[in-house]
Formats: structure tokens, sequence, C-alpha cells
């Protein structure tokens, strides 16, 4: 499988510093959500094989 992305900076997407502030006020995950997240993050590994190319790998 390839994936192919654009680089943050080449996209159009632009926030002010307080749009940014505002979102991180609102963003309150559950424990049971953050769980979640911690447990993929741990099966989860990329490895780079060339300039542009990566191995994506759930370890579970």
């Amino acid at each position: 499988m390839q994936k192919t992305i654009t680089p943050l900076n080449k996209t159009d997407l632009q926030q002010t510093s307080q749009q940014l502030k505002d979102c991180s006020n609102n963003m309150q995950p559950s424990d049971s959500t953050i769980q979640k997240i911690l447990q993929f993050a741990a099966n989860y590994r990329v490895q780079k094989i060339s300039e542009n190319q990566y191995i994506e790998m759930n370890l579970s």
C-alpha cells in the first residue's frame, strides 16, 4: 500500500494563534478515548524505505 500526502506547508490552511487556542480549549477527550489512542500508538509503526516511500505496520 502506498499513500500520497501533501505537506502541511503546501496547503491553503491558515489559522490564527487565537483560533488555535480556542480549539485547544474545546478539545477535552475522555479517559477511554485517550486509552484507545495510546493503544493504537503502541501498535503502529512507520519505517522509511526511500526518499518518498514509507512502510506502515500495525503490530497487533
